[in-house]
């Protein structure tokens, strides 16, 4: 009798479970027209995860369709997320759905799987077979795959950010080269155009005034000699000290043209102080590390060489004809004073 009870026991046990089995294979489908649908589709791949929903009804059937997929931004992976509705009807297996658009869409589902045999956007290639899955399911994995793309980006901004640190780095320590570079060429250039500013013109007029006021004064000396100064030779000694008065004058006119020269000079100098200062503070930067470094190192102590020469030589021309300026006026003014009082001493008989 145990025999027999321990029997019909374990087939009762064995039919509850195919039951159970039965009823497994339909867990998460519906049943519509004869068709099992899932509670939902799964295609899942490292870099992309489609999911989709079939929801039949009597006057029309729902698909919603969530494409999750990588794109990468300078290499940086981004997660993307297309999503498409359709309606449409049912017939059997077969789906015929149109967007909103009215674009059409075929497919075909069952409980096992999805299968669309047109884009799911126009230009686009039909989606590969989803399998039934649930929805549950698909949260996990989307979760995962969102999770390791995330961290994925984080390495990647990372870098990217020191790829980028180290071409700035790049490319502004080539800029600085090229400025050193530049900026030496220019003391050389300004250098030579603060040499060229010369007052040599300046030095030969007063030296000329100089020597044709001492020839005039020597005639008037000479007319005012004569024991008896006839009125025309009176008059030609009054012109004679006219014409020192305006080569008086013509040392003053010299005035303006050495200011303007000390004006271009100073100029000069100011913008080669500041270009020497700038070369050699970027030149310090640089130099460790500079390509042909030593080659560099010479023209742009070359450089700087010129440019200091030509303001300490600059300085000196200014001093210098300060010196003449003043001392030719002087002697013009002097020998100008001579004629002037030998005119008033004089009179015609």
């Amino acid at each position: 009798m145990r025999a027999k009870t321990n029997n019909k026991n374990k087939i009762t046990m064995l039919i509850i479970a195919l039951v159970v089995l039965a009823a497994a294979g339909f867990i998460g489908s519906r049943l519509f027209g004869g068709v099992s649908v899932a509670e939902g589709y799964l295609y899942e791949e490292e870099n992309r995860m489609i999911f989709a929903t079939v929801t039949p009804g009597q006057d029309q059937t729902k698909v919603e369709v969530i494409d999750t997929y990588v794109e990468t931004d300078d290499s940086v992976p981004v997660l993307k997320t297309d999503t498409y509705a359709y309606t449409g009807a049912i017939d059997g297996e077969k789906l015929a759905l149109r967007t909103q658009s009215k674009e059409t869409v075929t497919a075909t589902v069952s409980a096992k799987e999805l299968v669309f045999q047109s884009p799911l956007k126009e230009g686009g290639q039909a989606a590969p077979t989803l399998a039934a899955s649930q929805k549950a399911i698909y949260q996990t994995q989307l979760a995962a795959m969102t999770k390791r793309i995330n961290e994925l980006a984080e390495v990647k901004k990372k870098e990217v950010a020191e790829k980028r640190a180290k071409e700035e780095a790049r490319v502004q320590f080539a800029k600085k080269v090229e400025k050193t570079d530049r900026l030496g060429a220019d003391l050389v250039e300004n250098a030579q155009y603060l040499t060229d500013l010369q007052f040599s013109d300046e030095a030969s007029v007063y030296q000329d005034h100089a020597t044709e006021l001492q020839g005039l004064l020597e005639e008037i000396k000479l007319y005012a000699g004569q024991p008896a100064l006839q009125k025309t030779e009176y008059e030609l000694m009054k012109e004679t000290v006219g014409a020192m008065k305006v080569l008086v004058d013509g040392v003053s006119a010299m005035d303006a043209s050495i200011s303007d020269k000390k004006k271009r000079m100073t100029d000069i100098m100011g913008v080669l102080e500041t270009d020497v200062a700038d070369a050699k503070a970027t030149w310090e930067e640089i130099k460790a590390s500079a390509p042909k470094s030593d080659e560099r190192q010479k023209a742009f102590d070359a450089a700087v060489k010129a440019a200091t020469d030509a303001m300490e030589q600059a300085k000196k021309r200014m001093s210098a004809i300060e010196s003449e300026k003043a001392a030719a006026a002087q002697k013009a003014a002097k020998l100008y004073g001579e004629a002037s009082a030998l005119l008033k001493k004089a009179a015609p008989k």
